[in-house]
């Protein structure tokens, strides 16, 4: 049975761990808790009720314990999740638990939710009440009393003189000395001070069953009155009940100090909404932060240590199952709280493996750097390619010159994703001042990004282009090019050529005297003066059809022949 249980506590800590990663809703986590369930009420049916010890850090079934502190380890992640659930049980109290062999399953699904809601933080009650509030009939719990202040009043004896009363720093009290400074000596203090030692007695008794008597036509209307209290208490949400006190707190006394607890406070309560990516509540929060500190001044220092000490992969990998409309809470958020948020949208934008919620960063992050895009420059030296593409196209949405100094620095990055992102990017700048970045660019070998750029140089005439194009043609590493590039490359001069450049292209078509072949730059650059068309571009042309060289000839006879299109 040990054996049983100690799976079943296993697999239960795991799925607590996993069930903080995704909604209750969830069908992953509506199938393992089920799975649990099952699991426990199996080990009931063939092997009776389950009795569990509990103590700071291990768990026994009776006297043989299941879990304790490196037991059954094979390397540090396997300590994983059992090794905590020991603790989380006894720091709310609980002693012992007794899972009868009658159990129905909506009570061990009690218990499960009841360690969910403590584990995350989710619930402002502990575990005991959890499971009281279950009312559970099958589930036995055994927990600590009331705690009270414990005094200890302990007598010092040397030798056969007179014992005498001292303060105990430097040894333990024994348990006779607590026993014997328990209270009754006069002037001492022991565990029953203000307890129920200066009670007053009753002057007369009452026979219980009459006394009840007497109680029970006012129980049930008290029993009706407790309900509905407790009904509403629970109904309104404690945000709502945290809000309105805060205010009327304001309204008794505004000053400063005040306002800078009260800050301080919603700070707490923010960056726990954030955590939970509990987007609605993180936006009250914000709210009501702005009302108890306006300038964000109170407040500044302490909400960036918060947002400092968030664990955004987990953030982000709720925010992928999350719907639009809670991305676009998040957005408002992160515009809310301002530059204190770069760091959390940014990573967000890198980390997300969707798009709404990196659309959603994108959209919060424009809208913060728009008039100081500077504020991302940090961020295009991270060592992570993604972290700098999707920077590079936030940077391209703003647009504008002020954003070209940040694009010709992640032109030189290592990763042709990312150059590839600068180019796109580069269609919202001045044209003036994105031609000398895209120029740099024609250095490339990868097709997709040398197509990319000759596409955005290619928008207008230019002859600085056109002179750069000719300059990569004539390379002397052109031919180890594959033809694909090559091709390209010939076909935006095409496109942006004009006269001045006629000589030049004449000189490629005749490169090699009479000895010439027939290659892709000869055939390329007689088709370039075909297109172009005019009247000098036509004699260089006519010039080749009279060489000497066949491949020459032949080369202007295609271009000649091909068919223009108007």
């Amino acid at each position: 049975m040990a054996i049983l249980v100690l799976g079943w506590l296993r697999a239960l800590a795991r799925a607590l761990k996993m069930f903080r990663l995704y909604k209750s809703d969830n069908p992953a986590v509506r199938g393992q808790r089920a799975q649990l369930i099952a699991q426990a009420l199996e080990i009931l049916k063939n092997s009776g009720a389950i009795d569990l010890r509990i103590t700071p850090s291990e768990i026994y079934l009776a006297d043989e314990v299941l879990i304790r502190p490196g037991s059954g380890r094979s390397n540090e992640e396997v300590r994983a999740a059992e090794e905590l659930l020991p603790f989380q049980i006894y720091r709310d109290g609980i002693r012992r638990v007794v899972i009868l062999a009658d159990t129905p399953d909506n009570e061990i699904g009690v218990l499960i939710d009841a360690l969910y809601s403590t584990g995350v933080g989710s619930s402002q009650d502990d575990l005991v009440t959890l499971l009281w509030q279950g009312n559970l009939t099958h589930i036995q719990i055994e927990s600590v009393a009331i705690e009270q202040t414990i005094y200890l009043s302990v007598r010092r004896g040397g030798g056969g003189g007179p014992a005498q009363q001292t303060q105990a720093y430097a040894w333990s009290p024994q348990g006779a000395e607590i026993r014997g400074a328990i209270g009754q000596a006069p002037g001492t203090q022991g565990l029953h001070r203000d307890t129920f030692d200066d009670w007053e007695l009753p002057e007369a008794d009452v026979d219980a069953r009459i006394a009840w008597g007497a109680l029970e036509g006012t129980v049930e209307a008290a029993k009706a009155r407790l309900t509905s209290r407790w009904k509403s208490e629970n109904e309104a949400p404690w945000t709502t009940v945290a809000s309105q006190f805060m205010r009327q707190l304001l309204e008794v006394d505004s000053s400063d100090e005040t306002r800078i607890a009260l800050a301080h406070s919603v700070v707490t309560w923010l960056s726990g909404a954030l955590q939970r990516s509990a987007w609605a509540e993180a936006q009250e929060a914000l709210g009501l932060l702005r009302e108890i500190d306006p300038d964000g001044t109170r407040s500044a220092l302490a909400l960036e240590q918060s947002l400092a000490g968030l664990d955004v992969s987990e953030i982000a990998l709720r925010m992928d199952e999350d719907d639009a409309i809670d991305h676009a809470r998040f957005a408002a958020v992160i515009v809310g709280i301002g530059v204190a948020a770069l760091d959390l949208a940014c990573t967000v934008l890198c980390v997300s493996n969707t798009v709404r919620p990196r659309a959603a960063a994108s959209s919060a992050l424009c809208y913060l750097c728009n008039d100081h895009p500077e504020m991302l420059a940090p961020y295009l030296a991270d060592s992570r390619w993604t972290m700098v593409r999707n920077v590079v196209f936030v940077l391209g949405q703003i647009g504008g010159s002020d954003v070209t100094p940040l694009l010709r620095v992640a032109a030189d990055h290592r990763e042709v994703r990312v150059r590839r992102a600068v180019v796109q990017s580069l269609g919202g700048v001045p044209r003036e001042e994105r031609a000398p970045v895209l120029i740099q660019q024609l250095e490339t070998r990868d097709s997709q990004l040398l197509s990319a750029t000759l596409n955005m140089l290619t928008r207008e005439r230019n002859p600085r282009v056109a002179r750069a194009l000719l300059d990569r043609i004539e390379a002397p590493d052109f031919e180890s090019r594959n033809e694909d590039n090559q091709r390209a490359l010939f076909n935006a001069l095409a496109e942006i050529a004009d006269d001045a450049v006629v000589p030049r292209i004449e000189a490629l078509l005749h490169k090699g005297g009479w000895f010439a072949r027939r290659t892709l730059m000869r055939v390329a650059a007689a088709r370039v003066l075909r297109r172009l068309g005019t009247e000098s571009a036509t004699a260089a042309l006519e010039a080749g059809l009279r060489s000497k060289s066949d491949a020459v000839r032949s080369a202007c006879l295609d271009a000649m022949s091909m068919r223009m299109t108007p």
